[in-house]
């Protein structure tokens, strides 16, 4: 069965089927709602004033390279500035790959690109030095939490090197809900009140910082990074397999195969609404993400 023409031009046909509103796009269609849905995000959360210098915490991944082609994209009507800052943390056999992304690019969109060492910044420590000092030492599983901890600190370092006025990191809703669910697990009260913003206004010295993407799901930036043909690095991180947050990720990816294919309540059809299959039969040509 041919798939339906798209329901916002009505001249291409569908690539996908919006799981929370039941639009059938086409890529282009889908891409311009996207833009649109975070440029709202940006205005209703006052997240980023006119006249801002705003450092994109660039990883050479698939959401910080979404965020930056969002954020160039929406920066003339938002009136802002942007400064690409990348962190090297010192990983043998990633980062360097990763920071060649991010050079490509810098280049390609024509982004001044500012990248801060680990081993600079905290004394000769690259976090390769911090796993091998951690190794049998019964906290090698908390390499993750370190480089949380100073990955946090050098970005801030390298906002202030470029003169900029907030920070933006590429956090999607995805990442928020495995957040929300470590906190849980972990009993951490104090973070899970803290946790319901789109970012935090900075406090003492700090930088504001937001996450423009925060209510896009990992599946629509995906999504959008195929259909405007993003060059970005996709292999995970050497450490990533000790971190506890795979295990909220595979516990989640469980309760959303249990869950009709949907991760939050805001993604499932209301019976009688045009999102629900048994008012709006999905064609198979057309996937539903």
């Amino acid at each position: 069965m041919p798939a339906p023409p798209c329901t916002s031009c009505h001249a291409a046909r569908a690539a996908l089927r919006r799981p929370r509103s039941g639009q059938a796009l086409c890529g282009a269609c889908f891409c311009t709602a996207f833009e649109a849905e975070v440029l709202h995000t940006v205005l209703a959360g006052r997240l980023l004033p006119p006249g801002a210098v705003v450092a994109v915490g660039a990883s050479g991944g698939k959401d910080s390279t979404v965020l930056a082609h969002v954020l160039r994209e929406l920066a003339p009507r938002l009136g802002i500035s942007l400064q690409l800052v990348a962190v090297d943390e010192g990983i043998g056999g990633y980062r360097d790959a990763a920071l060649a992304a991010v050079r490509r690019q810098a280049a390609r969109w024509e982004l001044p690109l500012t990248v801060v060492a680990y081993e600079d910044l905290f004394g000769g420590w690259t976090m390769d030095a911090v796993a091998r000092s951690t190794a049998g030492s019964g906290r090698s599983r908390s390499c993750c939490t370190f480089c949380g901890v100073l990955r946090r600190r050098a970005l801030e370092e390298g906002a202030r090197r470029v003169g900029a006025t907030h920070i933006v990191t590429g956090h999607n809703a995805d990442d928020m809900a495995e957040t929300v669910l470590m906190n849980f697990l972990r009993g951490d009260a104090g973070r899970l009140a803290r946790g319901g913003g789109l970012g935090s206004p900075g406090e003492g010295s700090a930088l504001p910082r937001c996450r423009p993407l925060q209510l896009a799901s990992q599946k629509e930036v995906v999504l959008y990074a195929h259909f405007r043909r993003l060059d970005y690095f996709s292999e995970e991180c050497v450490y990533a397999p000790e971190a506890f947050r795979g295990h909220a990720r595979d516990l989640l990816k469980r309760l959303e195969a249990a869950g009709k294919g949907r991760r939050g309540l805001d993604e499932e059809a209301t019976p009688g609404t045009p999102g629900d299959p048994a008012q709006t039969p999905t064609p198979k040509a057309v996937p539903t993400f």
